[in-house]
């Protein structure tokens, strides 16, 4: 008797409606998107540049890396469309250092060139954190959809071949990745990816013979704390994707992927101030870069 209870009360759960619909994309494009305090170049074309928020105060400050989602391809906003969350957070203390990249199928973008510009970017923070009194310390990298995957991809690359056009060798370690909506196994997902971003860009940025370079899930991170952050109502990125890269991780990696399952949210919710989700990223990027 006791089990039909809890059997009919799931059930009346399970048909309960959402209590907010989840943001959708013409609600997250038309966000304020303030200028940033100053942007940094690390090449000659317009993608391959920084945004820059700075918190009040001396430093040396926490410093949060965004990098952008948007498929990969450059029918997308660049790091621009970050821009809303810089003073979300300088005002919790935090500096945001918002890279852009070429994606996949614009000029010069693709394998291996995506991949270098975001090592690039990674590698001009460390030059430039003395300038801006930013603690490499402290520092979380978080990226929303194709920007969880580079995210992840950035603590991994140490783990590259050194034959590989990409090896180098990381300038810091975060102290976590936080992937929201991110891809972490190519393998499994290459095969959505025409349907999502359009003919071509899953051939130019993950090439069949070069999945152990660019999939995070075919190489060993190294951070110290990996979530991953996923909507429970994401149609684009659902949780089974974060789900993949951590069981390719078992036994492979000494770190094991915190899997979080945000109730009621989409896609975008994950980088939208309004929505609770982020609320909830916030609290694991203050979280990481308090702890010591």
């Amino acid at each position: 008797m006791k089990r039909c209870l809890v059997l009919v009360l799931a059930m009346v759960l399970a048909a309960q409606p959402a209590s907010a619909d989840p943001v959708e994309l013409s609600t997250f494009r038309d966000l304020a998107r303030p200028e940033p305090a100053l942007q940094v170049a690390y090449g000659e074309a317009p993608a391959q540049g920084v945004d820059v928020f700075l918190p009040d105060g001396s430093g040396p400050h926490p410093v949060a890396v965004l990098i952008h989602g948007g498929c990969w391809s450059a029918t997308t906003a660049g790091r621009e469309q970050m821009r809303h969350l810089g003073p979300e957070l300088t005002r919790r203390g935090i500096a945001v250092w918002s890279i852009g990249y070429r994606r996949a199928n614009e000029a010069g973008g693709g394998y291996p060139s995506t991949y270098q510009d975001v090592a690039s970017a990674l590698d001009r923070l460390a030059e430039e954190a003395p300038t801006h009194r930013l603690d490499l310390s402290r520092v979380v990298l978080a990226g929303h959809s194709a920007g969880g995957h580079l995210a992840l991809w950035a603590a991994s690359r140490g783990s590259l071949p050194t034959e590989s056009p990409m090896y180098g060798a990381p300038r810091f370690v975060p102290r976590a990745v936080i992937s929201l909506g991110g891809v972490g196994d190519i393998a499994t997902f290459a095969r959505f990816v025409p349907v999502l971003c359009g003919p071509g860009i899953a051939e130019r940025l993950a090439p069949a013979d070069k999945l152990a370079e660019v999939s995070p899930a075919a190489l060993k991170p190294s951070a110290g704390s990996i979530v991953m952050v996923s909507g429970v109502l994401d149609r684009l990125v659902p949780p089974w994707v974060a789900y993949d890269y951590a069981r390719a991780l078992r036994g492979r990696s000494a770190i094991e992927p915190r899997l979080v399952n945000v109730p009621d949210a989409g896609h975008f919710d994950l980088v939208t101030p309004s929505a609770p989700a982020w609320q909830e990223v916030g609290h694991f990027i203050e979280e990481a870069l308090a702890a010591p």
